[in-house]
């Protein structure tokens, strides 16, 4: 009985995702520890543990996540262990990868960088100093 609470504490404990909604339009930076959904504008970057950019979703900026997953558009760097191109969506930029998945209709222009840890190396505006470390 004991570990049926632990397990029902768990799935508790489990934060809804964090949503933008498409009517929202936000300039800066997003750090979560949660899942973040972005179906409005970005103009910065996300630094959460699972990025999810929406159909109506525009974002100009860096992503770093341990999973992002694009219906929508985005124009910059994308880093993360797992990346999933979803038809129709539109990526200008490099993707630093362990693992990338493009499903027939995405649109890709970029470099695909097959990188075995992804997250610890970004370009000089989101990269931490070197006493921090991403926290994902």
């Amino acid at each position: 009985m004991a570990e049926k609470q632990k397990s029902n504490n768990k799935s508790n404990n489990k934060m809804a995702p964090s949503i933008i909604g498409k009517d929202t339009i936000i300039t800066g930076q997003i750090e979560s520890s949660g899942d973040i959904q972005i179906d409005g504008k970005l103009h910065g970057n996300i630094i959460s543990h699972a990025i999810t950019i929406g159909a109506t979703a525009q974002v100009e900026g860096e992503l770093l996540a341990e999973s992002v997953t694009v219906y929508g558009h985005v124009t910059g760097t994308i880093r993360a262990l797992q990346v999933f191109l979803c038809t129709d969506c539109v990526v200008s930029g490099d993707i630093y990868h362990l693992s990338l998945a493009i499903e027939s209709g995405a649109k890709f222009d970029g470099r695909s960088l097959h990188d075995k840890d992804p997250l610890n190396k970004s370009n000089a505006e989101t990269k931490p100093s070197t006493e921090e470390q991403w926290q994902i």
